[in-house]
């Protein structure tokens, strides 16, 4: 029934009878010919765009990853000096693989620690605490280079005298 009707069309048409043949024949045969990924576009543009999102999504992903384990605190053992404290801080410089060191006192491990956790409580909680509670909090973050082996690096941190503790972001999540 469409061809009879695709046919009486075609034919109504002005144009030379070898073209008429053709373009019939065209629209006859157009559902049996032609590459299956035109006939199916939608289709394959949307696996397209599922293969670049995985690609790029599994990529930050990594990347993320990389920053938490490359990141790491370095915590001591209690009733360390002040004076070891500050040798460690230049034995972490000396170590092979360390980008940078940076020492964190425990007054700003605290601030930062009411910043993250008692933004969304009333200030006057925060205010009610008359001593500092993570007093022994003090650390290095210590930031370790891409091409270095995280592992080597903190077992020649856990190596130093006075280090009660080694933690990566990724660590740090875990625990809370």
């Amino acid at each position: 029934m469409r061809t009879n009707h695709l046919k009486d069309t075609v034919k109504t048409i002005t144009m030379p009878k070898e073209m008429q043949d053709t373009l019939l024949d065209n629209c006859l045969n157009a559902r049996h010919s032609g590459n299956i990924l035109f006939r199916y576009s939608k289709l394959a543009a949307a696996f397209v765009m599922a293969v670049i999102l995985t690609a790029v999504g599994s990529t930050s992903y990594a990347a993320y990853d990389l920053y938490q384990v490359k990141n790491l605190k370095v915590f001591f053992e209690s009733g360390i000096t002040q004076d070891r404290i500050d040798a460690i801080g230049q034995e972490l410089n000396g170590i092979p693989g360390i980008y940078s060191v940076r020492f964190v006192s425990a007054d700003e491990a605290w601030s930062d620690f009411q910043k993250n956790f008692f933004s969304d409580m009333d200030e006057d909680f925060a205010a009610s605490f008359t001593e500092n509670p993570l007093k022994d909090s003090f650390n290095y973050d210590v930031i370790v280079e891409l091409k270095a082996d995280t592992n080597a690096v903190r077992d020649q941190i856990a190596a130093l005298d006075g280090v009660r503790r080694i933690t990566d972001l990724k660590e740090e999540k875990s625990q809370k």
